[in-house]
């Protein structure tokens, strides 16, 4: 049993059974599904015999026979990957994860979540009590002593599609918070994270935006940073960059490395002008699939990343990114398939972050003026 398949943080389902069962047609009908609601669905195929994609003679056997580990061949359509496994486990989590979901077919015997074929007799392939089974697929005819769980005829697609969905977005991982309050603010002359906005230091406000829709808050710092005239704030933890001079790629690496299995919403200290219905917002239309949540204000450009969600797999092209100092959130983000939720030309000054004295004191007569228009 492949058991690094346990720690993968993309959610997979595995259709299991004996063959003949349909489980191929099945499955090929499924990923059309997926793929009408663009979906990047992975498909696996575990094969217990042995399987051969190279012909006698041809290079890239004679190339494997020679004692190549690792074989890659392409063409202008395709590429593909053959290699020993000592390679098995890097390779396939660092392709397949880059999906949405995945789809394996196979493993019938392991603890994995599964949908079981049954024969053309009803019957299960394996044990009842094997763990992992969340439904059952038959062809008509269904035996006794199955497990209590959903059963399926293999034709109906859609309510096997519609199970299958709800089951990978019920993956979706715990969420927690992060302000980011580390920076150096040169351009400021002092620390930001201290500023006041009608009466609240911009850490706390953002702090009380977060608990709101996140079961634990953590200020991101730089260790050096001396945060004592800050008022104490309740509820919530203070996590120093283990990166240093990376800026918010370096404290998100941080927590995320940190909490592996937790999902991150973020913010600034420097970010005013943020409401809780942007916060809201984000986390209603969070697609726990794609490698994180966030706006965008024009087409491609312009990714807000200090408002945004990043799921827990982001945290492999994070790493990667920081390994060749790319240091843009921005820019690692427009890379990868994310969920981006367009900013309003009308809303695009709520994501202004306070950089200078100027900024601050006009952010202030804003707030000023605008109280005197409410009416008493």
């Amino acid at each position: 049993m492949d058991v690094y398949w346990e720690q993968f943080k993309t959610p997979f389902l595995c259709f299991a059974g004996f063959s003949g069962v349909g489980k191929t047609t099945l499955l090929e009908r499924l990923i059309k599904r997926f793929a009408e609601e663009d979906m990047r669905v992975g498909y696996y195929k575990h094969d217990a015999h042995r399987f051969s994609i190279d012909k006698e003679g041809k290079d890239t056997a004679r190339a494997t026979q020679a004692g190549a580990g690792i074989i890659a061949i392409n063409d202008p359509r395709h590429f593909a990957i053959v290699a020993d496994n000592a390679f098995k486990k890097r390779s396939i989590t660092h392709a397949l994860e880059q999906c949405d979901c995945i789809l394996i077919e196979g493993y019938k015997q392991s603890p994995f979540d599964k949908i079981v074929f049954l024969d053309p007799e009803g019957k299960l392939p394996i044990p009842s009590e094997t763990p992992g089974i969340k439904a059952v697929v038959h062809q008509g005819i269904i035996g006794e002593g199955l497990p209590d769980v959903p059963r399926f005829h293999r034709d109906e697609i859609e309510p096997i599609y519609q199970f299958a969905r709800d089951h990978f977005r019920r993956c979706a991982s715990e969420l927690f918070g992060a302000v980011f309050v580390g920076g150096e603010s040169k351009r400021m002359g002092k620390p930001k994270f201290s500023l006041t906005y009608d009466g609240i230091s911009g850490t706390e406000k953002a702090v009380k935006l977060l608990s709101k829709f996140c079961n634990k808050v953590f200020l991101s710092s730089r260790a050096d940073l001396d945060m004592g005239s800050l008022t104490k704030i309740s509820n919530v933890e203070r996590v120093n960059d283990e990166h240093i001079q990376l800026g918010p790629v370096g404290g998100l690496a941080t927590l995320m490395g940190q909490f592996p299995d937790k999902a991150w919403m973020i913010t600034a200290c420097d970010m005013p002008f943020l409401k809780e219905d942007d916060f809201e917002t984000i986390l209603q239309k969070r697609d726990p699939l794609r490698y994180g949540t966030c706006y965008v204000q024009k087409g491609s450009f312009g990714y807000e990343p200090m408002c945004a969600i990043y799921e827990p797999k982001f945290i492999v092209p994070l790493f990667e990114a920081m390994s060749r100092r790319e240091l843009s959130l921005s820019r690692i983000i427009e890379a990868l398939p994310f969920k981006k939720l367009k900013i309003d030309e009308a809303d695009r000054s709520k994501f202004m972050n306070i950089n200078t004295t100027e900024d601050y004191e006009k952010r202030n007569k804003r707030i000023i003026l605008y109280q005197k228009k409410e009416p008493s």
